[in-house]
């Protein structure tokens, strides 16, 4: 076959290798048995390259398509979602392998590797994902490299090295591309249907759940504080306020999912906003939260300033219009000191925040109220209840399995758990004797990170307090954990926990190694620069860098700024060629007789090739004979130098060339 369209084995190599570097990123949300296909696919066509198989017939192509078809409709249980269509492409990636024949089938499929090499950043978005993206290219490129060079010059390291360069000339042209060309939605803001797309804490909880967030030591949140940083018994972030229980879990009220009662307008809905009243020192911070899938943000109570085109529904819950699918930053200022519904509550909001199963977990039912009675106001009733906690309960990640009645069997008898658990007892006793309460779900805490002075909120630190209405006071903020584990609001979920077996090994290592704590902090502030300016680059930042850069954001502008960097870029090309395959010579003589033999050659008495300068100097005499003295001169100053190794005669051979004439 024709080495022109033949498909050569190095490039045939390094598209193997760049499928096999593009499929990796996808294992964890595409079937596996679409692997098996690859390394089947993969084997016979490097068989048909040795020549020990022969190519599909139509048949077998029809045969694995329907296969693949039908494999992923199953595996998805026909749902037509983003990771279906990526699973789809893969499949039709790999299955073009048994097509190749020609050069130009290589191109094609190396042309389809780019749009496979996007694909990753459907799913993973972080500066990892954006490194490993870089390497696909890296591969893919050079598998295109290598089908454009011939067997003799074909080196591993060599194309290598050649597919770098390419990237790297195009590099500067790429960053312009980036700050100017106009911003529309980003590939990682599509929605993805997986199972792990949604992370953080949900709009219900049940006894385990949050307790399986503290497991994740993912980031859930970034926070850069103004001024003043809040003590860690203020760094409350709250979500979400339930009110409804039906026995086992808790969930938002009718009320509180509705939509209508959201205010857009970047101050409290009339209805509610007098009824706050917002005490000391204001604190001011910026979030940069990671994509939820949920509408609601963090804030600190109680938030009187937000960023524009966020609303806020009663219990300060702020949000958005639409889902978090991509990261998202926004500032707020709250008053932590605050007072909120001191003067009393709406009938409707009253029976909401009492409302409690008829029949649910009747001991606590019956203890609680005859301890109300017996202490005669609500605020001794708290009291004990805490001191109850205080004395008997133990904070754990591993609580034994509660039945149908949870409240009593945790109150009195397992008396080991969680936050949610202390939160959803505390609120039902509560409950029970009339008191409003109700549970607030969120994040407790921070991690500081001394590289650039802003806090860390993970998934570990997911939390579950309670709040409670009382006459005069309003709404109070009284969490039961603190009164069983004081160590996890002061000092965090690793310290609360270190003597729990179910924690052992789960971040106990990095709390012993100063090294491997700072390696991590390093590596979250790279995260946090690539999230802040090159994710979060959106209209806005763009607008104010071409203000400030380029004068304005006219289309001439942009087009003068492309244009003059892509001339700019092949400019330096240009120079740095010309720099490479300039003649080069070992001595400076052999310099001097080169400028003397490009002056002779611009009058038509060029060097001939092997000619040697004295028969060079014959054939210039015989043509020229008023050239005879500089000429001879000069010849014999050069065989001084070269020959004779004469150094003393450089100087008069330098003169004598300067001083030519012709």
């Amino acid at each position: 076959m024709n080495d022109a369209v033949q498909v050569p084995r190095n490039s045939l190599a390094w598209l193997l290798m760049a499928q096999m570097v593009l499929f990796a990123p996808h294992i964890g949300h595409a079937p596996l048995w679409l692997w098996v296909v690859w390394l089947v696919v993969a084997l016979w066509r490097w068989q048909i390259f040795r020549g020990a198989w022969s190519f599909p017939n139509r048949w077998v192509k029809v045969v694995l398509i329907v296969t693949c078809g039908t494999g992923l409709a199953f595996s998805y249980g026909g749902l037509f979602s983003v990771a279906t269509m990526v699973s789809l492409l893969l499949a039709a990636f790999m299955l073009k392998l048994l097509e190749l024949r020609h050069r130009r089938d290589l191109l094609v499929l190396c042309y389809l590797g780019y749009f496979v090499a996007g694909t990753q950043f459907l799913f993973y978005s972080n500066l990892a994902a954006a490194l490993y993206g870089v390497f696909s290219v890296v591969v893919l490129t050079a598998a295109l490299l290598a089908a454009h060079q011939s067997r003799q010059r074909y080196q591993f390291w060599r194309t290598f090295r050649l597919t770098g360069v390419l990237l790297l000339q195009a590099t500067p042209l790429m960053l312009v591309l980036f700050l100017v060309v106009p911003r529309v939605g980003a590939l990682w803001s599509v929605p993805t249907e997986t199972g792990s797309a949604t992370t953080g804490i949900s709009d219900s909880m049940s006894p385990g759940e949050v307790s399986e967030l503290a497991q994740s030591n993912a980031v859930a949140f970034r926070v850069t504080f103004e001024d003043t940083v809040p003590p860690p018994e203020q760094r409350y972030w709250r979500g979400l306020v339930l009110s409804a229980f039906d026995g086992r879990s808790w969930r938002q009220s009718h009320r509180q999912r509705a939509f209508d009662e959201v205010n857009w307008d970047g101050e409290p809905p009339a209805f509610w906003r007098d009824q706050i009243e917002r005490l000391g020192q204001p604190v001011r911070y910026q979030v940069m939260l990671e994509p939820t899938h949920e509408r609601w943000l963090y804030t600190l109570p109680a938030p009187s300033q937000w960023t524009e085109g966020f609303g806020i529904g009663p219990e300060f819950r702020l949000q958005s219009r639409d889902r978090i699918r991509q990261r998202i930053q926004y500032q707020a200022t709250a008053h932590l000191d605050y007072r909120y519904q001191r003067l009393g509550l709406a009938e409707w909001e009253r029976r909401q925040e009492v409302q409690i199963p008829t029949h649910s977990n009747p001991r606590t039912q019956e203890r609680i109220r005859r301890w109300r009675e017996e202490l005669g106001s609500d605020e001794a009733l708290i009291a004990r209840l805490l001191e109850h906690y205080r004395e008997n309960f133990r904070y754990t990640l591993q609580p034994q399995l509660l039945g149908q009645h949870s409240v009593d069997e945790f109150l009195w008898d397992t008396q080991a758990g969680f936050c949610e658990h202390f939160a959803s007892s505390f609120a039902f006793a509560l409950r029970a004797v009339g008191i409003p309460a109700r549970v607030v779900l969120g994040y407790q805490g921070a991690e500081r990170n001394p590289l650039e002075d802003y806090w860390i909120v993970r998934q570990r630190d997911a939390h579950a307090w309670t709040e409670v209405w009382l006459p005069e006071h309003g709404w109070l903020r009284i969490d039961p954990t603190a009164a069983v584990a004081p160590e996890r609001i002061e000092a965090g979920m690793n310290e609360s926990l270190s003597d729990d077996p179910s924690r052992q090994g789960i971040g106990g290592f990095r709390r012993n190694s100063q090294w491997l704590t700072q390696l991590s902090m390093r590596w979250d502030l790279l995260n946090y620069h690539w999230s802040r300016w090159v994710l979060n680059y959106d209209s806005r930042l763009q607008n104010l860098w071409m203000e400030r850069w380029l004068g304005g954001t006219d289309p001439w502008r942009i087009a003068l700024a492309v244009i003059g960097t892509g001339g700019l870029l092949v400019a330096l090309m240009l120079a740095l060629i010309w720099w490479q395959q300039r003649p080069r010579y070992s001595t400076p003589a052999q310099r001097y007789y080169a400028r003397f033999c490009a002056r002779m050659a611009r009058v038509g008495l060029a060097r001939r090739k092997g000619e040697g300068p004295r028969a060079y100097a014959q054939r210039i005499v015989a043509m020229r004979p008023d050239l005879k003295e500089p000429v001879t001169r000069i010849t014999k100053g050069y065989e001084r130098v070269v020959y004779a190794d004469d150094d003393s005669a450089l100087e008069a051979l330098r003169y004598a060339v300067k001083a030519l004439r012709v």
